[in-house]
C-alpha cells in the first residue's frame, strides 16, 4: 500500500504501461513510497537469519551493514512451519495476520527443503488469493502485469522444462489446485519472474525479491533517474536526478556499469526487450565500453591465453562479451568473459575466503592485462566485493586500502550523484571501518599509516561528514539508516568535546581544516596496493 505517491501509472512511450511523476520532484526526494510489497519472500540463505516480517538482517557486518540494527536482536523459528523466522511476537503476530496463518500448514511440508524462492513467492501469491486476502482491484493489476510466458515458452529447451518444473511445484505446494489450473499457475510463476524486484537491506545486501503490482509499472533504464531503496519492508523510488511532472520513472533492472553488450544481453534473457534508451542508443561507445587500448595492442602473452582459452570456453562467442569484429576483438571478449566469469563465481562462493582467492585472481587479470581503467567492470565490482569480504575475514587494512581507491576513484565516476544510495552506503561502511582501525592503533598497518601523518579520527569525521550531508536525500531523514548515522555523528562529536556542546563550533571549524591536509594523504592509501 502507498502511504505517499507522487506518481501515476499511463501509457508508456517505451512499452506498456509507466510510473510518471504527479509533480515536479528535485533530485534526492522520495517520489513514491509503498509500507510494504504485496509480496516479500527471503532467499532460502536468509531464512535462518533474517525477520520474514520486517526484514531485519540479524548477522550482517557490524561494519557498515548492521550498525542500524539494535545489539543482541536475534530470530526466532515459528513453531509450526519451521521455515520462517521472526526477531519479535510483535513481527510474529503481523506475519500471522497478514498471511502466514494460511500459509504456515502447507510449508511444514517444506522442511529440510531448498525450495526456490521464486518458488515459495509464487506459492505465497497463489495462496493469499485462495484465501481472499488479495481484493479485486490488486488482483486485475497483477493480472494486467506482462508474463512473458509465450516468450519463455518459445525459447524451450531446458530453461522452459524447467520453469515448467518450478511453476508444477509451486501450484501442487500451494494447495490451489481446486482454485487454479497448472497453465495459470505456470503464468504466474513466469509474471513473478519478469516482475519481482530484488529485496535489500538499508544498506544494498540483497535478501529476497518482491513483488507490488504499483511497483512493478516501473520501466527501466540504463540511465534512470530513480533508485529504488528500501527501509525493512517499505519500499521508496528516490529521485537521483531533478524530475519534471508527467515526466517518465525510470529505474534501473540491472547494473547499469556493466558494457553495453552485457546490459543488452541481461535484458533480453531475462525481460526479453531490447534496451532503446538514451544511453543505449549511443551503442557501446560509452565510457563503459572503453579499454585502455584497442584489441590489437593486446599484449602476446595474453593473446596466447585467449586462444588456448578459446579452445574450452565459449566466452567469445557469448553475446554479453562482445567487444567487436575480428580476432583480435575475439580475443578481448574472451579476456573480458574471463574476468566476468572469476566474478560471478566468487558470488556464488559463500565462504569469504573462497570468495577472496577468486576476487584477486580476477582483479589480476584485469590489472596485468592491463586492457583494464580501474572504473570498467567487473575490475570495479571485483574491488568492492574484495573490500567487503576482507572485512569479513578481518583483514581491515587491505579493505581500507581498497575502499580509498573505490572512494577517489571508482564511486565518483561510476555514481555520479553525491546523494546515490549505492555511494553514501559505501562510504558510512569505509567510514565504520576507519572509526574501527582508529581505535586499535596496534592492528596491522595502522601504525604505518600513523608514521606516514595519517590522522584516521580525522578522516573517518570527513567521511562521516560526507555521509550525514547526502543521507536525507539518499534514503530519507526519518529512515532507519539516516537515523543510525545521525546517532553515530552524535556520538562522535560528544568524544570530540569530551561531552562540552558549546566547545562543538570550535572543535568542528578545526576539524575541517585537518580534513583538508589529510584527504591528500588518505588518497595515497590506495596507491599502497599494486592492483
Amino acid at each position: 500500500m502507498a502511504h505517499q505517491n507522487h506518481a501515476y501509472i499511463d501509457k508508456s512511450p517505451i512499452a506498456g504501461n509507466g510510473l510518471f511523476a504527479g509533480k515536479a520532484v528535485p533530485a534526492g526526494e522520495s517520489i513514491l513510497s509503498i509500507s510494504r510489497p504485496l509480496i516479500g519472500t527471503l532467499n532460502v540463505v536468509h531464512l535462518p537469519d533474517t525477520c520474514a516480517n520486517c526484514f531485519t538482517w540479524t548477522t550482517g557486518s557490524l561494519i557498515g551493514s548492521r550498525t542500524y540494527v539494535p545489539d543482541g536482536l536475534t530470530v526466532k523459528k515459528c513453531a509450526g512451519c519451521q521455515l520462517v523466522r521472526y526477531c519479535s511476537k510483535k513481527c510474529q503476530k503481523e506475519s500471522w495476520k497478514r498471511f502466514h496463518k494460511d500459509e504456515c500448514e502447507l510449508t511444514r511440508s517444506m522442511i529440510g527443503k531448498d525450495i526456490p524462492t521464486a518458488v515459495r513467492a509464487t506459492m505465497q501469491i497463489l495462496i493469499m488469493r485462495a484465501k481472499g486476502l488479495i481484493n479485486d482491484e490488486t488482483w486485475s493489476s497483477i493480472l494486467r502485469l506482462e508474463s512473458h510466458v509465450d516468450d519463455m515458452r518459445a525459447t524451450g529447451g531446458d530453461r522452459w522444462a524447467e520453469i515448467q518444473l518450478m511453476a508444477q511445484g509451486a501450484w501442487s505446494f500451494s494447495g490451489t489446485r481446486l482454485t487454479f489450473t497448472r497453465d495459470f499457475a505456470t503464468e504466474m510463476f513466469a509474471r513473478i519472474l519478469t516482475n519481482c524486484l530484488t529485496l535489500v537491506t538499508p544498506t544494498f545486501d540483497p535478501i529476497g525479491i518482491c513483488l507490488d503490482p504499483l511497483a512493478a509499472c516501473a520501466n527501466h533504464s540504463c540511465d534512470p533517474n530513480a533508485v529504488v531503496v528500501m527501509d525493512g519492508p517499505e519500499m521508496s523510488f528516490r529521485s537521483l536526478k531533478s524530475i519534471k511532472k508527467d515526466e517518465e520513472i525510470f529505474i534501473s533492472y540491472i547494473d547499469v556499469t556493466n558494457p553495453h553488450a552485457r546490459r543488452q544481453h541481461e535484458l533480453k534473457q531475462r525481460w526479453y526487450f531490447s534496451c532503446t534508451c538514451s544511453k543505449c542508443q549511443k551503442g557501446p561507445n560509452l565510457r563503459e565500453d572503453l579499454f585502455n587500448f584497442a584489441p590489437n595492442k593486446l599484449d602476446r602473452k595474453f593473446c596466447e591465453t585467449a586462444d588456448m582459452v578459446m579452445k574450452t570456453t565459449s566466452f567469445a562467442d557469448d553475446p554479453a562479451n562482445w567487444v567487436g569484429a575480428g580476432p583480435d576483438a575475439r580475443r578481448v571478449a574472451i579476456i573480458q568473459g574471463m574476468a566476468f566469469d572469476q566474478y560471478e563465481t566468487s558470488q556464488a562462493r559463500s565462504d569469504p575466503k573462497e570468495a577472496i582467492a577468486r576476487l584477486e585472481d580476477g582483479m589480476r587479470l584485469c590489472f596485468q592485462s592491463k586492457l583494464w581503467p580501474i572504473h570498467r567492470q567487473p575490475y570495479a565490482s571485483m574491488r568492492h566485493d574484495l573490500f567487503v569480504n576482507m572485512i569479513s575475514v578481518g583483514n581491515y587494512f587491505i579493505a581500507f586500502a581498497q575502499g580509498a581507491k573505490t572512494y577517489f576513484h571508482i564511486d565518483p565516476i561510476l555514481f555520479p550523484q553525491p546523494h546515490h544510495p549505492v555511494r553514501v552506503v559505501h562510504n558510512w561502511t569505509l567510514a565504520m571501518l576507519t572509526l574501527y582501525l582508529a581505535s586499535e592503533p596496534d592492528a596491522p598497518g595502522v601504525k604505518d599509516m600513523v608514521d606516514q601523518g595519517i590522522d584516521l579520527g580525522v578522516i573517518m569525521y570527513g567521511l562521516l561528514y560526507e555521509v550525514i550531508s547526502n543521507v536525507s536525500q539518499s534514503h530519507g531523514q526519518s529512515s532507519s539508516f539516516g537515523m543510525a548515522v545521525r546517532r553515530k555523528m552524535e556520538e562522535v562529536s560528544a568524544d570530540m568535546t569530551g561531552g562540552n556542546r558549546a566547545a562543538l563550533p570550535a572543535a568542528l571549524r578545526g576539524m575541517q581544516d585537518r580534513i583538508k591536509d589529510q584527504w591528500k594523504l588518505f588518497e595515497q592509501v590506495g596507491t599502497w596496493i599494486q592492483y
